[in-house]
């Protein structure tokens, strides 16, 4: 299952794996937005196809935010909001109508806005605490 690992303000999407009877933490990709571009998704269940990923968790996690660099903490309806996101980009890469697919992307690019305007005006201005 995988998980994700903060280094800063930038989150990797991580795995461990077991080869020879020995763990090893791998990278699955780095994580630099507050969201999953569909194209990572598609990168991560090609190259790596033996890791579940579950996708949602994933994306709520990263709508929190890292820890201890926000003034107060993420909104519920943020939370909600990252899942949301999810699907209408799902929905827009599913689209058998150009025209609904824009909408959906475009509907889904509002709430990312939404989002990061928070992240940007909640942030503490000293680095994160480890």
């Amino acid at each position: 299952m995988a998980f994700i690992r903060w280094r800063g303000r930038c989150a990797q999407l991580l795995a461990t794996v077991y080869v020879d009877g020995r763990s090893k933490q791998i990278t699955l990709t780095n994580l630099p937005n507050f969201y999953i571009p569909e194209a990572t998704m598609n990168y991560v269940a090609e190259k790596f196809p033996d890791v579940l990923v579950d996708w949602v968790t994933v994306t709520r996690l990263l709508a929190e935010g890292p820890p201890n660099i926000l003034k107060e903490k993420t909104p519920a309806e943020h939370l909600d909001m990252a899942e949301v996101e999810q699907h209408l980009l799902k929905w827009a890469a599913e689209a058998k109508v150009a025209n609904h697919a824009q909408h959906l992307y475009a509907a889904a690019g509002v709430l990312t806005e939404w989002r990061a305007r928070f992240y940007q005006e909640n942030q503490l201005s000293e680095k994160p605490s480890k």
